[in-house]
């Protein structure tokens, strides 16, 4: 059984690169299981009609991935959640709002995106305010475009607040130490946030992190009981 993680490609919708380079990928993705490990899309909120279309090409491809037999895992990040009726109903995905335990080829799978792991008092607020019943209603009274509109400015604001995440040392110190506590009740931990791809050989299993797509166009593979970093060079 092959298991495929990808995390944080911030799609940014029609002219980004990063969005034709998935959609290529997964047209040929060939596995039983898709994790998708959060800031797949540089912003999602909800249910869009302009979000959803902005996206469409990737949001295409999952559902033929689907069609193909894939079983899909969607581990939401900091820049998409509440992921709404196209991945619950139409995708039949297993959406995870925060961090989860899955079983893949009789392991147990801790999984979770990394931005809850160490945080700000601020962000705390921040992050409860975007995920409220407010901001729902905020989001639902606007036009689709405006909504789209802030969330691109939304997603500038929080890239310049954390340039230093695709160099990621310090926060992926914190991921994999985090990483380490839960692997006294999972056999393998896998986490992304950092933008920094690895897998690591721990005491009491294995912690992994298939990097960041956007960046490196790095994805993690788990195939007879071992991971591997791979890139997608189509």
């Amino acid at each position: 059984m092959k298991t495929v993680f990808v995390a944080d490609a911030h799609l940014k919708g029609p002219g980004d690169p990063n969005q034709a380079a998935l959609v290529k990928f997964l047209s040929g993705l060939k596995a039983e299981n898709l994790v998708m490990l959060g800031d797949i899309f540089d912003f999602w909120t909800g249910a869009n009609r302009v979000v959803e279309r902005n996206y469409s090409p990737v949001l295409d491809e999952l559902l033929k991935l689907k069609g193909r037999g894939a079983n899909i895992v969607y581990v939401e990040g900091n820049h998409d959640f509440s992921m709404g009726p196209f991945f619950t109903s139409r995708l039949k995905a297993r959406v995870i709002p925060d961090k989860g335990e899955v079983s893949l080829d009789g392991k147990r799978f801790f999984l979770f995106h990394g931005d809850t792991v160490s945080m700000t008092f601020g962000y705390r607020l921040w992050r409860a305010f975007l995920r409220s019943p407010v901001f729902r209603v905020i989001a639902w009274a606007a036009t689709p475009g405006f909504v789209w509109k802030c969330a691109m400015g939304l997603s500038k604001k929080s890239r310049r607040k954390n340039t230093g995440y695709d160099k990621g040392s310090r926060i992926d110190e914190g991921l994999r130490a985090f990483a380490r506590i839960r692997l006294g009740s999972a056999d393998c931990v896998v986490f992304a946030h950092s933008h920094k791809a690895g897998v690591y050989m721990e005491k009491n299993g294995v912690a992994a992190n298939p990097g960041s797509f956007a960046t490196d166009r790095s994805y993690l593979v788990y195939e007879r009981g071992s991971f591997r970093i791979e890139k997608f060079k189509g």
